[in-house]
């Protein structure tokens, strides 16, 4: 043979090297791992994201209420209905939005409550909110089983018990 003659096997072989360089490693990689450890990595990477999340949205509540605190209701709610807007069963930022905005007269904090109610139903702090809400809108009624569950869930809070029993007294 001579030097310029190339074999078919050197020619493929060629091919194959001119392949996997082109393509790279990854192109490769979901031949020679086995399914399982792809499903690990996927799964360790799907709970990097819900724990980022997770601490992205504890740190803007906490900024919001910092807001708050300092008086900037607006630069609150902002961020409060940022937060639900993105993932809207992040209950504590719906329940603090909700009273953002009933603190204002808005009447949209009362579908913010239910939504939280619906989710958690033992939130005492939801029911007493709605409560309040409800008992300032005419709808003593339903006000008080609200005031009453917050008392129940929560015996010892004295600010529920007094609600109760002041509704009560009317």
């Amino acid at each position: 043979m001579m030097r310029g003659d190339v074999t078919p096997q050197v020619a493929i072989s060629w091919l194959v090297l001119l392949v996997v360089l082109s393509t790279g490693c990854a192109g490769w990689r979901k031949h020679l791992q086995p399914a399982s450890l792809t499903s690990n990595r996927e799964e360790r990477a799907a709970e990097a994201v819900r724990a980022f999340e997770e601490h992205r949205d504890g740190a803007q509540l906490e900024a919001a209420l910092d807001r708050f605190q300092q008086g900037d209701t607006q630069g609150a709610e902002t961020r409060l209905a940022a937060i639900v807007a993105r993932r809207p069963e992040h209950f504590d930022a719906r329940l603090r939005l909700a009273e953002l905005l009933w603190s204002r007269g808005d009447p949209s904090a009362e579908g913010h409550l239910r939504a939280v109610l619906q989710a958690q139903p033992n939130r005492a702090e939801g029911h007493h909110a709605l409560g309040l809400i409800l008992d300032a809108t005419g709808r003593g009624d339903e006000a008080g089983q609200h005031f009453t569950q917050a008392a129940a869930l929560e015996p010892d809070n004295e600010v529920y018990r007094l609600t109760c029993e002041s509704l009560a007294r009317r």
